[in-house]
């Protein structure tokens, strides 16, 4: 049995030592440059230079930060953070192009996820260009609304302007870089979102116009701080790792291998005790029979 014992060790041992961690989350303070698509009309080369995304992972946001919504009253960042994961666009209004790509594509993506803004998100869209109007707002959040389709969560959704050094200081803590173009009178910008926890910290970055409906939803799952997510949904983010580089979640088949490990562990043991069990009760029998003969 000794032997039994040995052999499970080492076996346990070997898996955990050949599998190497997950790769990290990058903590509070680490930055990733994050390649993205931009909104850059002229091309220029010195615009390129001013614009882009670093990922301020695990920085915490400004949320004394003074933006309007869409009545025009004037609130802090804080407002928006209650008990809840809050998902982030930098974007502007009349931007031709690529901010429209943005939110559709968000859109587009939460539509697939079954959570319910304004009860287990909030949504956040904030105008880069300080010209922007409470009003122009107002019919932006309509028309996506509308877009969303999705009666009942307008309460979760918030289109703010604001004053160019509120902004600014926003787009600083998100590391979201943009510049005015005068050659095209359009700001040229990069395209990401972000998403964040209850309490003002960021947690995710996703780049491009299209995100993927899981990576929003295992977002808002770990940024809830398990608010929000079944215990299967919880039990899954084991088997996907958030990979910032990328901005995408990806299948972590090492941590995988970590549970059949401990899996297979488990069972072994069971087998072994099972086993151990059965012995004692053979050498029990096997005692008894004895001493009933030696007093016959």
């Amino acid at each position: 049995m000794k032997k039994v014992f040995a052999t499970v060790w080492f076996i346990w041992l070997g898996l955990v030592l050949a599998t190497p961690p997950a790769l990290a989350q990058y903590g509070i303070g680490q930055q990733v440059e994050m390649p993205s698509q931009t909104g850059m009309p002229s091309g220029s080369p010195e615009l390129l230079k001013q614009i882009g995304v670093t990922q301020n992972l695990g920085a915490q946001l400004p949320l004394d930060v003074q933006l309007r919504d869409e009545t025009g009253q004037e609130r802090p960042l804080r407002t928006y953070f209650t008990d809840k994961p809050v998902i982030l666009a930098p974007v502007y209004f009349t931007c031709p192009m690529l901010c429209t790509q943005i939110i559709n594509g968000l859109i587009k993506g939460l539509r697939e996820v079954h959570y319910t803004p304004g009860q287990d998100f909030e949504v956040v869209i904030v105008s880069i260009d300080p010209r922007e109007t409470a009003e122009l707002a107002a019919g932006k959040k309509q028309s996506y609304l509308k877009r969303y389709g999705r009666p009942g969560t307008e309460g979760g959704w918030h289109f703010l302007t604001g004053r160019e050094e509120e902004v600014s200081r926003l787009a600083a803590a998100l590391g979201f870089r943009y510049a005015w173009d005068e050659a095209t009178q359009q700001y040229a910008h990069a395209s990401a979102i972000m998403v964040a926890t209850p309490q003002g910290q960021l947690s995710h970055y996703f780049y491009g116009v299209e995100y993927r409906p899981n990576d929003l939803r295992f977002a808002l799952i770990q940024s809830s701080q398990g608010k929000i997510g079944s215990p299967v949904e919880q039990v899954l983010l084991y088997c996907f790792h958030y990979d910032p580089v990328t901005g995408r979640y990806t299948p972590l088949i090492l941590t995988a291998v970590k549970i059949f490990a401990v899996l297979t562990v488990l069972l072994l043991g069971s087998l072994i005790g099972y086993f151990l069990w059965q012995e004692r009760k053979e050498r029990q029998a096997l005692a008894a029979g004895s001493t009933t003969a030696n007093a016959g």
